[in-house]
């Protein structure tokens, strides 16, 4: 996972790990179903495997939609590094069960 330093400085500067807190039901329900559908193909599973799948899904999650707009935060780069926080944090109780 190329979760960088300065990648986590900027999602917190964009309060992104505010977010994943505050909703951390949503956030770990969605990284959730991303694993399980990823692991039904991929049984060594990894963290950069479930990623692409959990981008697809935030980049229709109204929410968080509506939480970049708000934010003026236009690059698509914000889909991708959010997918992989999640990721990050959740990874252990995701491969756990």
């Amino acid at each position: 996972m190329a979760l960088t330093q300065k990648k986590l400085q900027d999602l917190k500067d964009a309060s992104l790990m505010t977010l994943l807190d505050d909703g951390a039901p949503s956030w770990k329900a969605k990284a959730r179903h991303a694993f399980n559908a990823t692991h039904a193909f991929i049984k060594e599973i990894r963290p950069d495997d479930v990623v692409p799948l959990l981008i697809a899904e935030l980049e229709v999650t109204p929410e968080f939609r509506a939480y970049l707009a708000r934010k003026k935060l236009k690059q698509k780069y914000w889909s991708e590094w959010f997918a992989e926080l999640i990721i990050d944090r959740y990874w252990k109780e995701l491969e756990g069960g």
